[in-house]
């Protein structure tokens, strides 16, 4: 025995729309609409052919840069409470992490410090994001080499604020400061005339 099965019968379209849209294409508002933009799009291709090319370049940065801030914020407001929560602990962590505290040398003779990160070099310099534990300490070397050599060191937390200036010199020379309080910070060096030397190291 054999049994068939009928077809989904799709409904054709009602005639009274299709001669909606045919009077809608046949009105005068789509040519006018139509040359309209063609009239705009030619405005704006000699006013883009005037343009330097650096202006061109500009406006291509700006107009990227634009679309990637509005995606960012429409993810942002679409994005779940929970995860939202869990996305923002971390710089909650990082704003109440213990204050920075300095020390008049080191705390316990019996512990060991270990390089942590080393930088040299002349001129200004901002330093990659670098973690320690409780007590640490910052060395700093600096040979000018004119007259107007100047040296400066600026501790930052990790979320970008200033917390300390540790060093401002210009005689050239050496110093150790020491450190208490555990995070991730990272140095701005300011120099001119001379070269420098800085490391950091934790007591461990």
């Amino acid at each position: 025995m054999t049994t068939t099965t009928d077809p989904v019968r799709r409904e054709p379209p009602r005639r009274d729309d299709t001669i909606r849209m045919q009077r809608w294409l046949q009105s005068p508002a789509v040519p006018m609409a139509i040359a309209w933009a063609k009239a705009w799009a030619n405005v704006f291709k000699a006013w883009w052919n005037r343009q330097a090319r650096q202006t061109r370049t500009g406006l291509v940065v700006a107009a990227v840069l634009a679309l990637v801030g509005t995606f960012s914020l429409c993810a942002s407001q679409s994005r779940p409470a929970g995860l939202s929560a869990a996305v923002d602990s971390p710089v909650k962590v990082a704003s109440n992490a213990p204050p920075l505290v300095q020390e008049a040398s080191a705390p316990d003779a019996g512990k060991v410090w270990t390089v942590t990160k080393i930088w040299q070099g002349t001129g200004g310099k901002e330093t990659e994001m670098f973690t320690v534990t409780g007590h640490w300490r910052v060395d700093w070397l600096f040979s000018p080499t004119s007259a107007n050599g100047a040296f400066q060191v600026f501790i930052y937390a990790s979320d970008g604020r200033t917390l300390m200036n540790m060093a401002a010199n210009s005689k050239g020379g050496t110093d150790t400061s020491f450190w208490a309080g555990p995070g991730t910070y990272f140095l701005r060096i300011n120099s001119n005339g001379g070269d420098w030397k800085v490391d950091v190291q934790d007591l461990h």
